[in-house]
């Protein structure tokens, strides 16, 4: 039972006719006779305006003073209302808001009636490990996971075990090495492709979270289904970035509006018309775009098994296929699974190639040194490997800091207590609490990471190591629930800008336009202009940067 709850259930009791609380206690007593209705209608009717302001006004100071959570500081409208962060979820702001908070509060603050962020790498440690004394609860994961099929995904199993051996199927399901990174050379070679294109076709200027969007689900379609959705060389699904953008804007903000059963019937009713064409509700028509899609690749993965015969016998593994002769999951399952893969998968690598490349141009030692590395790898008469790539020890370290002051999910990612509660950092937090780590915040602990505003790809290279730096580093999560293609990510990265360095010389061409206003962005990063600003919504969003490329001339 939440607070709320709680608080109103003695407020009806001190302020209601009894009559009345009866009804509440006992519905089934007088709502099966017209009479009971009656007499409950006008018997709320008692109560009024004046009993719903003073119930009201009992509940801020109940969860002002009284409350559980009463002792720790947090701005005084989140205090006593899901509100803002509500507003801060939906306007993508909401990890700028954190940052600022822990500045002003220190390193617990209360984000909501029932909701606290730490900031600190012993917070992490309690909330990331098996044992924790936490699930990921309903009120912000109910309505992610949730799709017309009724299916779930890995990252919405709440038990561990079920959960425990979902994922280790996931992990065998991941193609081989070698297999996965001449994929991935083939596309990062069409990136490069379609970088010189679209260059040519707007004066040498390239906005390169679009292209690096393409790449990253063509990287993700094809490791999944074994199909690419051939989006560097075709039109035909580019709508898919913007559709999950605005879908996950409002689902940010939905997550934690509360009413899931309801919303949920209600929305996957609303999917099953022809209602959100009519209405012009694009949140509802891209849901269903996106539903029809997972589903798609599902079915369309499926028939080709069935044209192709059994997939051990075939030179190529994938996700799908490999899930799909398992026979584990259920159609609805593979579906959850499918839509989480295609957004999942797809987000860091794309954010993080933008961003690391943003920040190479706004410092211009740590780009001529990625640059020289690059250039300086002796391909000879062989062809680029994995084990080439991975030397790049200075490349590495850029796309990790580009991570550290960026990450892809910047915001806190919530858990809800279990019973008997849990202690984090010395804070008792009973049961039915979220808490969570501000990653954006940890990532710029002066504690941890010296000069933490500054980019600083060399910081990862320093002995003797700090393991402290790798502990806090969050781009991905910790724990049991931590990505499985974390792997396939830095190849991913790694050899797009492998690529992209070697083959062009990069300069500046514009600002970055991301949604988050930049005056908004620079106070809330301390007048730090330098931040790549983008829009926390689940995971990052955000225009350019705008780059001019020129091709560079080999020596013959």
């Amino acid at each position: 039972m939440n607070d709320s709850s709680v608080f109103t259930t003695l407020v009806v009791r001190i302020l209601v006719p009894a009559k009345v609380v009866v009804i509440i206690d006992e519905p089934e007593m007088y709502l099966s006779e017209d009479l009971g209705r009656t007499s409950l209608r006008s018997s709320l009717a008692l109560v009024g305006l004046p009993g719903i302001i003073l119930w009201f006004c009992g509940l801020v100071v109940y969860r002002l003073y009284f409350h559980p959570l009463a002792r720790i500081p947090g701005p005084f409208l989140q205090r006593i209302s899901g509100l803002p962060r509500i507003w801060q979820c939906y306007v993508g702001n909401r990890y700028l808001c954190e940052a600022e908070a822990h500045e002003k509060y220190g390193s617990v603050v209360r984000t909501g009636p029932n909701s606290l962020v730490f900031s600190t790498l012993s917070s992490l440690q309690t909330l990331h490990v098996k044992s924790a004394n936490v699930f990921k609860g309903d009120e912000f994961y109910g309505l992610l996971d949730s799709g017309p099929a009724g299916g779930k995904s890995v990252q919405m199993i709440a038990d561990n075990e079920a959960h425990s051996a979902r994922r280790k199927l996931l992990d065998k399901a991941i193609p081989p090495r070698e297999q996965v990174f001449r994929d991935i050379d083939e596309l990062s070679q069409r990136l490069v492709s379609i970088t010189e294109k679209e260059a040519n076709a707007h004066g040498g200027v390239v906005d390169v979270a679009t292209a690096t969007s393409w790449y990253s689900f063509d990287v993700i379609s094809t490791i999944a289904f074994g199909q690419s959705f051939d989006m560097l060389r075709t039109h035909d699904w580019r709508w898919l970035p913007l559709c999950l953008q605005e879908m996950s804007a409002f689902l940010y903000a939905a997550g934690y509006a509360g009413g899931h059963a309801l919303l949920l019937k209600f929305f996957h009713w609303l999917l099953r018309t022809n209602w959100p064409s009519r209405l012009r509700f694009t949140t509802a028509v891209q849901a269903q775009k996106y539903a029809d899609l997972a589903a798609d690749r599902v079915l369309d993965r499926g028939n080709r098994m069935k044209s192709q015969g059994d997939v051990t016998d075939s030179s190529r593994k994938d996700i799908f296929g490999y899930l799909m002769q398992a026979k584990v999951h259920n159609s609805a399952d593979l579906t959850s699974e499918s839509s989480l893969l295609i957004a999942a998968g797809s987000d860091a690598v794309r954010f993080s190639i933008a961003a690391t490349v943003f920040y190479l141009l706004q410092n211009p030692e740590a780009k001529a040194k990625a640059v020289a590395e690059v250039r300086s790898l002796n391909l000879g008469s062989n062809d680029l490997s994995e084990a080439k790539v991975a030397s790049l020890k200075y490349l590495r370290a850029c796309i990790d800091e580009a991570m550290r002051l960026s990450p892809p999910k910047a915001g806190s990612i919530p858990r809800e207590t279990a019973a008997g509660g849990i202690v984090i950092d010395g804070w008792a937090v009973p049961e039915g609490m979220s808490v969570a780590t501000s990653t954006y915040t940890l990532h710029r602990d002066p504690d941890i990471y010296k000069q933490p505003y500054e980019y600083r790809p060399e910081r990862w290279l320093e002995r003797p190591h700090d393991p402290r730096l790798y502990a806090a580093f969050t781009p991905f999560i910790k724990g049991p629930r931590a990505c499985p293609g974390k792997a396939v990510a830095y190849v991913a990265m790694q050899t797009a800008l492998f690529h992209m360095l070697r083959e062009f010389d990069i300069d500046g061409a514009g600002e970055v336009s991301g949604e988050v206003a930049s005056s908004e962005h620079a106070a809330a990063s301390r007048g730090r202009r330098s931040d790549y600003p983008f829009n926390d919504w689940i995971i990052g969003y955000t225009k350019g940067p705008f780059v001019r490329v020129t091709r560079v001339l080999k020596s013959t």
